[in-house]
């Protein structure tokens, strides 16, 4: 074993000369087209700050753990990221320079918001249209407010598809409730999914949700934990392979009333046997924060809940196990 890992360690030190070599390709691909506006617009800025983000995050994590070989293979990317924020800004297009560093990534963003819109147009009327709008507009309602550029996104769709829809009927019998709106969220996406559309349709699904998120240039709390769950549900199915980590939810009803409760108000959670009885268990999750959330709300309803990893068929034991699961008690 110790061999074993010594040949790994030379094998993830060596994989940062292909690292190099592929950054390179990459600015290569672009340095000799810089200058060029067609080349300019195909890269999102917006994109690039989020990825460059999220590789310094991970940069400083594993320097600070001395990981130095994935310090030097993400440093190798986040580069490349503010590479291509440069050229997405129109740094090299002629006579753009002489606008100043910060008017230029002023107007890049503003240019990227108005082109979502554009998304509505070339995204042809699906089968399940009147479903993605119900989708898009408990994106936009889940953290209980309505921007107007959010409402004026999905209105162009609804208008472009021709589908009547009504704000007032959305707003008026919502529930103020973010557990039972997160699964109601989620349920309507895996019914949508459930229909079998197109992988390209629900790609193009996927960037439209993460446009009208976007979109008011503020994540609410609500908005990162739907996306931190979409985000792993959405990606399978285009991809069709399995995400790796996955959440269960489970209920485990404590006496008769609390049995009553689950089989006539919880009608998502699935029965199963367990050494003891019977125990609840929801659908699965990919976000351990959503999944936190969903238990929170069964919580809310005095119900005892555990979230874990495995689909647990003996319940005491686990439960007694704080060390491998979150335990939510009432």
């Amino acid at each position: 074993m110790e061999l074993f890992q010594k040949v790994i360690s030379i094998l993830a030190f060596l994989s940062i000369g292909f690292s190099l070599t592929e950054a390179y390709f990459k600015v290569n691909q672009i340095w000799k087209r810089k200058h060029e506006r067609l080349v300019v617009e195909s890269i999102s800025v917006t994109a690039q700050l989020v990825s460059l983000f999220t590789l310094s995050i991970f940069s400083l994590n594993y320097l600070f753990q001395r990981q130095y070989v994935g310090f030097i293979d993400t440093t190798i990317f986040a580069t490349l990221a503010v590479f291509n924020i440069i050229v997405g800004m129109s740094f090299w297009v002629p006579g753009e320079r002489k606008k100043g560093f910060w008017t230029l990534i002023k107007e890049t963003l503003n240019f990227e918001r108005k082109e979502a819109g554009d998304l509505a147009k070339s995204f042809l009327k699906p089968s399940g249209a009147k479903k993605i709008i119900n989708i898009l507009s408990q994106v936009a309602m889940i953290d209980e407010v309505i921007d107007p550029r959010e409402k004026q996104f999905i209105q162009s769709f609804a208008d472009h598809w021709g589908i009547n829809f009504s704000w007032d009927d959305l707003t008026t019998n919502r529930i103020t409730n973010t557990s039972v709106n997160l699964i109601k969220l989620r349920q309507d996406v895996t019914d949508y999914l459930a229909t079998s559309p197109p992988q390209k349709q629900v790609s193009e699904l996927k960037d439209i949700i993460n446009a009208l998120v976007n979109i008011d240039e503020e994540v609410s709390e609500q908005e990162r934990l739907i996306m931190g769950e979409l985000d792993g549900l959405l990606p399978e199915y285009i991809s069709q392979e399995s995400n790796a980590a996955r959440y269960h939810v489970i209920v485990v009803p404590q006496n008769e009333r609390q049995v009553q409760v689950v089989t006539t108000s919880l009608p998502e959670l699935t029965r199963y046997k367990v050494a003891e009885g019977f125990a609840y268990h929801t659908d699965l999750f990919y976000s351990k924060e959503y999944a936190d959330i969903i238990s929170d709300g069964y919580r809310s309803l005095n119900l005892f809940t555990i979230v874990t990893l495995t689909l647990p068929s003996q319940i005491n034991s686990i439960v007694s196990d704080d060390s491998s699961i979150m335990l939510n008690g009432i």
